[in-house]
């Protein structure tokens, strides 16, 4: 393994504060965005006549929004600009991995790490056979045996993938065999990582062919991907989403996204996996619509933060927080500078701090790197 280092110089003592939440990444998977900004519904795919309709909600807050601090990363060098990429945090050493993406329309396979504490980048150089160059993919770490695991997503030329791969710091090795019994091609799906159960979900998605509103799991023990069963009233068929794995009620959360009549979704949904049953909330206070946002699980599995996102509106600024205990939705304000309006980038909660890179503000795809202290 080759690996190319880059420093730059940042407070050591202020980014190891709090590095012992860093484990809370576990509870959610990384999901980049679709492609051509997720803004123009395809012209085939029709929604499912049993498909849930999707419920539009406020996008000003009526409740007084939470403090925080942001603060630009100093970087001398990093990846360079991209979006759709992922971040995914290695619970083991603490390192932030950010893998694929793609820059001015060209997908990568590229692996990086990131050090919040001396905020170094490496980029990783693995010898044998890789995964495919992709965006709109999903990513997690699997801690019981210390390895990134990335699935499914979109390549060059117009290919899709339903493909698992996994790196556990010595090289690649693709984890699912080839069977009918899997989730068709796609991209741009929500996903979850339930650790208790040992297995990934994934919900939803997009190929050329259309959108997609079935659910699946993967066994991370080598058992293969099953087809969730579920109840035929499901959040109407869509990508550019994410999801959250609420293990207290063994279910998972999704929000958002982008369907065929409306590019620009705010719905919440649940689903029970037992029962396999969705059903959708409507809390007084939730996020405008939105698709393309980044999302992680932080403070030690208590907060899931929403970053940014795609708006009717454009780009948004806005950073909000779900309160797993209470279930209620919340926005934050941040003092000071804040990262610019963006989509197509992605979070990660590491070192007690909030991490976003790159994604698109509009114009083009952009290379900051911002941290968020929630301790102010």
């Amino acid at each position: 393994m080759v690996i190319k280092k880059f420093n730059a110089k940042v407070s050591r003592r202020a980014l190891l504060r709090g590095s012992a939440t860093g484990a809370a990444a576990l509870g959610a998977m990384a999901m980049v965005g679709c492609g051509g900004g997720g803004t123009t519904p395809p012209k085939t795919p029709v929604p499912s006549p049993t498909a849930g309709a999707p419920t539009q909600a406020a996008a000003s807050p009526t409740a007084a929004p939470a403090k925080a601090a942001w603060t630009r990363v100093q970087l001398a060098a990093a990846p360079g600009a991209r979006r759709d990429h992922s971040l995914t945090l290695n619970v083991d050493n603490g390192l932030i991995y950010a893998f694929g993406g793609r820059a001015n329309g060209v997908a990568n396979n590229e692996l990086w790490t990131f050090d919040p504490v001396t905020a170094a980048w490496h980029q990783v150089s693995a010898a044998g056979e890789l995964p495919d160059s992709r965006f709109a993919h999903n990513a997690f770490y699997d801690r019981a045996r210390s390895r990134l695991v990335v699935a499914l997503g979109e390549g060059n030329g117009g290919s899709f993938f339903n493909d698992v791969w996994a790196y556990d710091g010595s090289g690649w090795r693709r984890l699912d065999a080839a069977s009918a019994d899997r989730p068709q091609i796609r991209y741009g799906a929500g996903g979850a990582h339930d650790v208790d159960g040992n297995r990934v979900l994934v919900s939803h998605g997009f190929t050329d062919r259309g959108r997609f509103d079935d659910t699946w799991a993967f066994a991370l023990d080598g058992g293969g991907w099953t087809k969730v069963a579920t109840t035929p009233a499901v959040p109407i068929k869509r990508c550019l989403t994410r999801c959250l794995w609420l293990p207290a009620s063994a279910s998972m959360l999704l929000f958002g996204g982008q369907t065929d009549s409306n590019p620009f979704l705010g719905d919440l949904w649940t689903l029970d996996i037992a029962k396999g049953a969705w059903t959708e909330t409507k809390p007084a206070l939730l996020p405008g619509p939105r698709n393309l946002y980044g999302a992680s699980l932080g403070e030690g599995g208590k907060r899931w933060y929403i970053v940014g996102g795609n708006t009717p509106d454009g780009p948004s600024p806005e950073t909000w927080t779900y309160d797993l205990a209470t279930a209620a939705w919340s926005p934050l304000d941040a003092e000071g500078d804040a990262p610019p309006a963006r989509y197509s980038t992605d979070a990660v909660y590491a070192a007690g701090k909030l991490y976003i890179f790159g994604g698109h503000d509009g114009k083009s795809e952009i290379d900051d790197m911002w941290a968020l202290d929630p301790a102010t």
